[in-house]
């Protein structure tokens, strides 16, 4: 969904009302699916884009035509992975937001929420999450146990932690669709950064439109057309106030990637569109019901071609292994078959392609991951 939003113009477009025509026509293809008033939860960081989707929702709902926007907005902001004295100021400065256009926020540490065994939620436009927050346990803490990651698995795991937060919060309020704010220019480092990381096959989910990994809640990137120089000038023009919220951890791969783009978003901005572009066209035909219990993707299906991870492993078990140990011996039909060599405790992608894809089966080999992540016993 975009949000188409604009105004009927009776009168000579001012600048302001250019540059706001222009993004709400970059986002007409999110009301398509609003066919009927849906509860939709709408999460805000106080970046940029988070910003002017906020701007943009308000003079959305406030149309009096057919391009009034049929939603009913519920607002969420986490936090808890900054300093205190940070989360407290960029949680304050989104209160003030959503007060100004008579909205109410929920905001969630990100810690207490994720770690407890229930969806309650605090009251709204109420600081004492982070005011209170205190923990004495640092395995109750996401922040301290992603201090234990390397810096790309950090930001990995961060976003899957975040997803799972917003899919929980979306259905103890009943919401069908979640909104999110990435732009062109960050949806490109997403897709270079899967790419990388050996999430290509996800790309369909993690950088789309939309999101369907869960059944019966959308995550929809509304935002996804608009650059970073368009939000800097619809920001200037109608004085909105944002704060910096870059949470990409340094020395990471995905800080590397976030500096490739924003050198070619300087020199050729036409090549990010371009990218996102490119990204629409990936998707995947299989059709395997056996999803990875952690960013809760599907697994890719078994060929007849050996894949990279299958030759590493098979090239693995070759080394470590005696001839006689490739097989188990039926006693009954003298028939042999492969050992299984997949054991979490010794395989080098524990749980692969059984109850973890590639990525968050090398993101769980880590120190930590254990504590915040429960694999189950059946897939």
């Amino acid at each position: 969904m975009v949000l188409k939003i604009a105004p009927i113009l009776k009168k000579k477009p001012t600048r302001k009302l250019m540059i706001q025509k222009k993004l709400w026509k970059k986002n007409q293809r999110s009301l398509e699916i609003m066919l009927e008033t849906k509860k939709v939860l709408i999460c805000l960081t106080g970046g940029k884009s988070s910003t002017v989707l906020l701007d943009l929702i308000f003079n959305g709902l406030s149309q009096d035509n057919h391009k009034k926007l049929r939603i009913i907005p519920f607002f969420l902001h986490l936090t808890g992975i900054e300093q205190k004295e940070h989360d407290l100021k960029t949680a304050e400065l989104i209160i003030r937001q959503c007060q100004h256009y008579n909205f109410n926020i929920y905001v969630v540490n990100i810690s207490k929420f994720y770690l407890q065994n229930n969806n309650t939620l605090p009251e709204q436009n109420s600081t004492t999450e982070i005011i209170n927050w205190t923990v004495s346990d640092p395995e109750a803490n996401i922040k301290e146990i992603l201090k234990k990651l390397t810096p790309t698995t950090s930001n990995d795991v961060e976003k899957r932690i975040k997803r799972d937060i917003f899919i929980r919060v979306a259905s103890e309020l009943q919401c069908k669709y979640i909104f999110t704010a990435e732009t062109t220019t960050t949806l490109a480092i997403n897709l270079l950064s899967n790419l990388v990381i050996g999430r290509g096959s996800q790309v369909e989910n993690d950088v789309g439109f939309s999101d369907n990994r869960h059944e019966n809640i959308k995550i929809l990137r509304p935002m996804k057309d608009i650059t970073e120089e368009e939000l800097h000038h619809y920001i200037k023009v109608n004085k909105l106030n944002s704060v910096s919220t870059d949470h990409i951890r340094k020395n990471s791969l995905q800080s590397t990637i976030k500096t490739f783009v924003s050198d070619l978003q300087e020199n050729f901005p036409a090549t990010i569109s371009t990218v996102c572009k490119t990204a629409d066209k990936i998707s995947s035909t299989e059709n395997n019901p056996k999803r990875c219990q952690m960013c809760k993707s599907y697994f890719n299906m078994m060929t007849e071609k050996m894949t990279a991870i299958q030759a590493t492993i098979f090239s693995r078990t070759v080394s470590n292994c005696q001839p006689s140990e490739y097989y188990n011996v039926d006693q009954n039909t003298n028939v042999k078959s492969p050992l299984d060599h997949h054991h979490h405790k010794t395989s080098m992608f524990p749980y692969i392609d059984n109850k973890l894809c590639y990525s968050c089966s090398k993101n769980y080999l880590e120190r930590g991951l254990q504590d915040i992540f429960e694999i189950k016993s059946n897939p």
